[in-house]
């Protein structure tokens, strides 16, 4: 049932937009009655439901949160009301437990006790140490310690300090690896760290850039298998002058802590009809940051696929090829959920797999209308889908582009939950309206909105909420409220209804593309299955966390 209060918001979406004109292409594939079922009333309708089960749970949906739990039994709920035979397919999201302060002493050539944190002490000047989530229980007695060749103090603002394999000199095999804070992930570092041979490791924060000097609490891989902390700056700089004195410093190290199996949901359903030997699968991650309801990243992309799923439920003419309605948990903490369901479909399944469409954040206040490289056209083989996913690009883009409307590439970063598929060999792709990056002028020529301000003002904040997506962002959340409030009101006030906007844009060219894959025969060229199957356990490695990468450099 729509609710009465929408009314107020279709009418900004038709003041906004106009009637969207009617779908291109041939009649074979002709999304355009699906457009029009599919409605911005229907999405909001669901993100309207996942705000109140936030309200009711401490302001988040997160993963290991009780919202998180209420989110995927409101999308079980949801869809076998529609029809739908829904289920849970659990995932491992193991929670880690520190059982003992970590020890971090150095041996040589001078004697020092470090002192240690723990997660709470995140960010806090008052220790020298943190030990990083998932590590285990393990002891390094007077053990040398190597840095890798790239480290730069006073830092140039980004080193890349660990980030590739090449980076650790021989002497690393069996002694704790230095590594400093730079532009990739502490993930990306630590299993470098492994791969060269370390014993131990030990990540120091950059130092000479504003908010990179304390120690820091980090994540892991799940069962990392060395002991490793985040140090000051400070404990770093020490260790590094030694070593490059000359003065071979040696260290004690210990960590103290085990993983525990938690099992988690992911909501999975697919359409009764369809051929089950070509499926196209649809993705969105149902769980929110710790900090805020995330009803835009990503009850945006969880709130349309119930949409599409409750339309194509009703819809006349049936999906030539089954399509697959999935919803992930975990991502924000790694991917975890999207991830897990990958690697654990067998070769067939994957040979079966057309391609995943990744729907994640169609509602930014601020947007643009970005969509992955998948061919590599502008960025490279290696931010590039596998082949098949230039083939999505294209449908989408093209799909924008015959109504006039812009959009830009953008690559495959390793932010979201089409990672897993890619590295299954599957095509994929998708649609992005933008996070924490700043909008550039040639984007404000584009398709409107502030120069300079984050394309979701915000992105992984508490203000991620119904009345964001609906109304406007909050003044106090653009980056010129500190030195200009007045401005940034009118900022945000510049920004009302642009949310709508987007989800109204973004919509359209996923329903289109949803129903081209779903209607269309040999959309792909064969080599591409024959490659998804032969690849089934290798592919891009991607080591970003999600969407959360500020919290992962």
């Amino acid at each position: 049932m729509r609710r009465v209060g929408l009314v107020a918001a279709a009418v900004i979406i038709v003041a906004l937009i106009g009637a969207p004109p009617a779908a291109a292409g041939p009649p074979d594939v002709d999304s355009g009655r699906l457009e029009r079922l599919v409605t911005v009333e229907g999405i909001l309708d669901h993100q309207r439901a996942l705000q109140r089960i936030a309200d009711r749970n401490g302001g988040t949906r997160s993963t290991r949160s009780p919202g998180y739990t209420a989110s995927a039994a409101y999308v079980k709920a949801t869809l076998e009301k529609a029809g739908y035979n829904a289920h849970y397919e659990m995932f491992s999201m193991p929670l880690w437990r520190e059982n003992a302060a970590p020890v971090l002493q150095q041996t040589s050539p001078t004697g020092r006790t470090y002192v240690a944190g723990s997660a709470g002490d995140d960010d806090s000047p008052s220790v020298d140490f943190i030990a990083f989530e998932h590590t285990p229980t393990a002891s390094l007695t007077n053990v040398k310690v190597v840095p890798t060749d790239d480290i730069v103090i006073p830092s140039p603002g980004g080193t890349t300090s660990g980030c590739e394999l090449a980076d650790f000199p021989a002497a690393t095999r069996g002694a704790v690896s230095l590594i400093q804070r730079g532009t990739c992930a502490f993930t990306q570092k630590l299993e470098n760290a492994v791969q060269a041979g370390a014993a131990g490791v030990i990540v120091f924060n950059e130092g000479d850039t504003p908010g990179r000097s304390n120690a820091l609490f980090r994540s892991a891989p799940f069962s990392y298998p060395l002991p490793a902390v985040v140090s000051s700056f400070a404990v770093g700089q020490e260790l590094y002058n030694a070593y490059k004195a000359g003065r071979n410093p040696t260290v004690n190290l210990a960590t103290n802590g085990f993983d525990e199996e938690k099992l988690y949901p992911n909501v999975v359903a697919e359409t009764r009809r369809g051929d089950p030997n070509h499926v196209v699968l649809l993705g969105a991650h149902l769980d929110s940051v710790p900090a805020g309801p995330g009803v835009n990243d990503d009850g945006s992309g969880t709130a349309f696929q119930l949409e599409l799923a409750e339309q194509l439920a009703k819809a006349g003419a049936p999906p030539r090829n089954k399509i697959r309605f999935l919803w992930f948990g975990g991502e924000e903490d790694g991917l975890v959920g999207s991830q897990y369901y990958a690697a654990h479909l067998s070769a067939g399944e994957v040979a079966r797999t057309d391609m995943m469409l990744d729907t994640d954040m169609i509602a930014s206040p601020n947007f643009a209308r970005l969509v992955y490289d998948g061919d590599g056209s502008t960025f490279g083989s290696e931010n590039s889908g596998p082949e098949g996913s230039g083939t999505i690009e294209r449908v989408l883009t093209e799909y924008w582009a015959q109504r006039g409307m812009v959009s830009e590439p953008i690559p495959f970063d390793g932010r979201s939950d089409y990672v897993g598929f890619v590295n299954r060999g599957i095509p994929a792709g998708g649609v992005f309206a933008g996070a924490e990056a700043p909008k550039t002028a040639e984007q404000v020529a584009r398709y409107g909105g502030v120069l300079g301000e984050q394309l979701d003002p915000c992105y992984h904040e508490d203000c991620d909420t119904y009345s964001t997506v609906t109304r406007q962002p909050p003044a106090s959340t653009m980056l010129t409220y500190a030195t200009n409030p007045a401005l940034a009101q009118q900022q945000a006030d510049s920004l009302r209804g642009n949310a709508l906007r987007s989800l109204q844009q973004f919509k359209n060219t996923l329903v289109h593309a949803v129903w081209y894959f779903a209607r269309a025969r040999n959309a792909f060229p064969p080599k591409a299955n024959a490659a998804a199957a032969t690849t089934a356990t290798s592919g891009h490695q991607f080591k970003y966390r999600g969407h959360e990468r500020t919290r992962d450099r």
